[in-house]
C-alpha cells in the first residue's frame, strides 16, 4: 500500500491511496489480526472504513481511521516517507 496523501480532521485520519478499494481489505484483515500480529502503521480504534472525501465538488475514495482526538499517532504527520 502507498499513501499519496494524509489528512487529519477532528478524530479522523484519512488516508488516500494508489488503490483504496484494495488497500481496505488489507487494512481490514490487519485490524482483525492486531491482537496476533503487529499491524504495519496505527489503525485506530474502530474498523477502518473504506469512504469518500468531497473536495472542490470532486469525491475522492480515501480509508478513514478513527482516533481519539488526542491519540493521533506521530506515524500520520509524515507517513510517505516511511
Amino acid at each position: 500500500m502507498k499513501i499519496k496523501q494524509v489528512i487529519i480532521s477532528d478524530k479522523s485520519v484519512v488516508l488516500f491511496t494508489e488503490e483504496p478499494e484494495k488497500d481496505i481489505l488489507k487494512l481490514k484483515l490487519e485490524y482483525e489480526k492486531r491482537d496476533e500480529v503487529e499491524p504495519s502503521f496505527p489503525l485506530g480504534y474502530e474498523t477502518p472504513e473504506l469512504t469518500e472525501y468531497d473536495f472542490l465538488g470532486t469525491k475522492h475514495k480515501c480509508i478513514s481511521l478513527w482516533f481519539d482526538n488526542e491519540d493521533i499517532p506521530e506515524f500520520f504527520n509524515n507517513p510517505t516517507s516511511k
